[in-house]
């Protein structure tokens, strides 16, 4: 199966971006990002000052967030540190990935693990996901798969989509006595069914292969469209080939240009060589030497090896 994505992306992009909202049916796997979302309000600020540590929490990931609150990272982990030394589970998770991330304090993976252990004592789901890619990958901890399936199989059986993804590419992907390919998928499968963008895409990506499920191209593009419209670059190139190709939808060039411009504008090398293919063909779009050889050379300036080869010969 085509690798999708490396636990180097682990988890939390909270600094990054902001949360998807979560239907309330699913209050018990809501990420943190979710539950610390807050507006910034003279109420929540007087809860903080007052040492309430669920305020203090709030206010530092709306530091981090910079939505109702500026971007200020000092800020962020000096209220995020007052809600941890109060034992506050999602602030010492927050505390770690920005240890992690050398995000407003200096990278230190083991500082990291020292608070993801804290918060996942207490059974922070998130802090048990980062706790077991981190022994996955053996950041700040000793590499050990086995550990690794501990902690992620306690927040994936409390349904937990991003554990669920994570473990099963634990069981894909890690040392030869954890692999199991039938766990792999199963656990693929609940983490796409609870709306992991990346487990989405692992689906589609395996059952458009054939090597791992058979192959069934309706039920990879389901899984990769459901991918590409929650803005996944990789589900939105797989979905455009195949409208492209017309395997398992309808075929129509028109709106597999569509994808591959969304997934080009993400940086998604195939789709921008796709995209300068289409230009060139006239195939989805009128033709036009003048924007082909624009995103052909795109893609071929950050190495892409079909777009170069392409060039060469339009020369």
């Amino acid at each position: 199966m085509k690798k999708i994505l490396s636990f180097t992306t682990v988890l939390f992009p909270f600094i990054l971006s902001a949360a998807q909202a979560q239907p309330a049916a699913q209050a018990k796997s809501q990420s943190i990002t979710v539950r610390l979302q807050s507006d910034y309000t003279p109420a929540l600020q007087k809860a903080a000052d007052q040492g309430n540590a669920d305020a203090e929490a709030k206010v530092g990931f709306g530091y981090f967030r910079g939505k109702t609150l500026p971007h200020d990272y000092a800020k962020g982990i000096f209220w995020l540190q007052k809600a941890a030394d109060q034992g506050h589970s999602d602030a010492e998770t927050l505390l770690g990935n920005a240890y992690q991330q050398g995000v407003g304090l200096p990278k230190n993976q083991e500082k990291a693990i020292f608070w993801y252990q804290k918060a996942a004592d207490q059974g922070n789901l998130d802090a048990q996901t980062l706790l077991g890619a981190a022994y996955h990958m053996g950041q700040g901890v000793p590499k050990n798969d086995q550990k690794a399936i501990f902690w992620l199989q306690k927040a994936a059986d409390q349904a937990f989509p991003q554990a669920q993804n994570f473990l099963g590419e634990v069981y894909e992907t890690g040392d030869p006595a954890v692999r199991n390919i039938e766990k792999a998928i199963s656990w693929y499968q609940k983490a796409a069914e609870g709306n992991s963008v990346t487990a989405q895409a692992h689906l589609g990506m395996a059952y458009h292969e054939g090597t791992k499920l058979p192959k069934n191209y309706e039920k990879s593009t389901f899984w990769f469209k459901k991918a590409a419209l929650q803005g996944d670059d990789q589900g939105q190139f797989f979905y455009g080939l195949a409208c492209l190709k017309g395997e398992g939808v309808a075929k129509n060039p028109r709106e597999a240009v569509s994808w591959f411009q969304k997934a080009a504008d993400q940086g998604n090398l195939q789709a921008t060589t796709r995209l300068g293919l289409a230009y060139a063909s006239g195939e989805g779009v009128p033709a036009s030497k003048e924007k082909a050889v624009f995103w052909l050379k795109k893609a071929a300036g950050q190495g892409e090896p079909n777009a170069q080869r392409i060039l060469s010969m339009m020369r």
